[in-house]
């Protein structure tokens, strides 16, 4: 089981009224049984959650536990944040020229917007395949001495099959020269709890 609430809480930040930050539990083909694949697209969305305070999140926590062990599922919250006033303001728009476009059916326009517009916070997750800390260590110094000046690790999250390093922007080019096996996620979410 990884458990990673109250790693992820000190990243959250509701400095403006609207922010939030998405959360999503999904499951995933891979992890379901052989039986069960046939018919199950890579990746099936069963609730999303727009957690706009961390009340709200300690809340339905339980719920999202709950819902991740009945359905083999994983929760993942990105720790990028969003603002309603900007999703509301692009799904204007993106509604105006779908209905000038001929389509009628809006649903997931919602999710459509999310998925597509910048986000407040410029966080990356180095997505990090290893469970020995020393190398995790060794590639956490690296990044700090990237450009820019300052401090860029935020947090480090356990995963199943090693960690995801919460990051600032850094030189990802210099970065991907002496790890190009490691992959950089610019806008995906991190794990919060997985059964």
């Amino acid at each position: 089981m990884i458990d990673n609430l109250e790693l992820i809480k000190p990243l959250l930040n509701f400095s403006e009224w609207g922010d939030f930050y998405m959360l999503y539990v999904f499951k995933r083909k891979k992890d379901q049984p052989e039986g069960e694949r046939e018919n199950h697209q890579s990746v099936r969305t069963i609730k999303t959650y727009c957690v706009d305070s961390i009340p709200y999140l300690e809340k339905r926590y339980d719920e999202i536990k709950q819902l991740c062990e009945i359905f083999n599922a994983r929760a993942y919250i990105h720790v990028q944040k969003q603002n309603h006033k900007d999703v509301s303001l692009n799904m204007l728009a993106i509604l105006a020229e779908r209905i000038r476009d001929g389509v009628s059916n809006q649903k997931g326009l919602f999710d459509s917007v999310v998925g597509q517009i910048k986000t407040q916070e410029k966080r990356w997750i180095v997505d990090v395949d290893t469970t020995d800390y020393q190398e995790v260590h060794e590639l956490t110094r690296f990044i700090e001495t990237l450009k820019p000046e300052g401090p860029k690790i935020e947090s480090v999250l356990p995963t199943k099959n090693g960690y995801h390093l919460i990051t600032g922007k850094f030189d990802a080019k210099t970065f991907s020269e002496k790890y190009p096996d490691i992959d950089i996620q610019k806008k995906n979410p991190t794990v919060l709890y997985i059964p």
